[in-house]
């Protein structure tokens, strides 16, 4: 019998509310390779694979930059969803219906906040597409997101030990990545700070040439690169990094990403790496190459 209760499966989506609607659909469309599907002039879906959307964005013109307002969650069944939605209960935390938006996409699910205030909505049997959108260099799946928060252990303890996330590695007691029951080898992470942030989004892209092609397209309309080519020692990913924060977050664009076992899912036990760059990137040079910046 399994000793610990079953997490989500995975992340479904995330919803971004940003300064302006149109330029930052035409920005993940020729930089991520997010294909647009509903729309109006107050919201937009994106997708990247079956699901229905693996970025909501809301229209915000009074914000100059982007802000994070919700997560999404896939739950496996509907045993787990009503497990989940105990165990939120249990540990005193609200349980909130999802948005009328969401309901009308899924067949059930709920919200609940987490100790940053940012929205989780644990969804099940997502709407989906009968085929993925026409190929254009586009990402196979959203992975993770990556916060940093001045609540670190308080967001560890709520994503551990109340919605069941497990620990992969973490760096030192700075930095923890937790995966989800599709074992991938993170589906959040978390870095101590002295603010909490939405810090970048992770995306799959399913091929080397189909970051470096996305990468030169980032080079070519003068879009920054924060955090670039980097191998990344813990899921053994090679990404890259593109930046405008009127448009979102940083966008990790990688090729692989570590999946584990179902053994070694039941068993792992997480790694603490020293904080040394080396263990960000494995192809920096030295201990004292900052040259990362992520």
């Amino acid at each position: 019998m399994r000793a610990t209760p079953r997490g989500p499966d995975g992340v479904a989506y995330v919803r971004l509310a940003v300064p302006n609607l149109a330029q930052t659909i035409e920005f993940l469309d020729f930089h991520v390779g997010l294909a647009l599907e509903e729309h109006d002039d107050t919201h937009a879906y994106l997708r990247v694979g079956l699901e229905h959307h693996s970025v909501e964005l809301v229209a915000a013109p009074e914000l100059e930059q982007f802000r994070y307002d919700a997560v999404g969650y896939h739950v496996a069944n509907a045993t787990d969803l009503a497990d989940l939605r105990e165990r939120v209960t249990a540990a005193g935390h609200e349980v909130h219906p999802l948005q009328d938006r969401m309901k009308s996409l899924c067949q059930d699910g709920f919200a609940v906040t987490d100790p940053n205030g940012t929205t989780v909505e644990l969804v099940l049997d997502m709407v989906e597409y009968a085929e993925t959108p026409w190929p254009d260099l586009r990402p196979e799946t959203l992975v993770h997101p990556f916060v940093v928060t001045d609540r670190y252990e308080e967001t560890l303890h709520f994503y551990l030990d109340v919605l069941g996330f497990r620990a992969s590695d973490y760096v030192e007691d700075f930095t923890a990545f937790l995966r989800c029951e599709d074992r991938y080898h993170h589906s959040l992470a978390v870095r101590r700070a002295d603010r909490y942030a939405l810090e970048h989004l992770c995306f799959i892209m399913g091929s080397m040439d189909g970051v470096m092609r996305r990468r030169a397209r980032a080079q070519y309309k003068q879009v920054a690169i924060l955090g670039d080519v980097v191998n990344h020692s813990a899921s053994t990913s090679i990404a890259f990094y593109l930046y405008d924060p009127k448009h979102g977050p940083r966008y990790e664009l990688c090729d692989g990403h570590r999946v584990l076992t179902p053994e070694e899912h039941e068993t792992h036990r997480p790694r603490r790496l020293k904080r040394d760059p080396r263990n960000i990137d494995v192809w920096r040079a030295a201990a004292d190459d900052r040259t990362w910046a992520h």
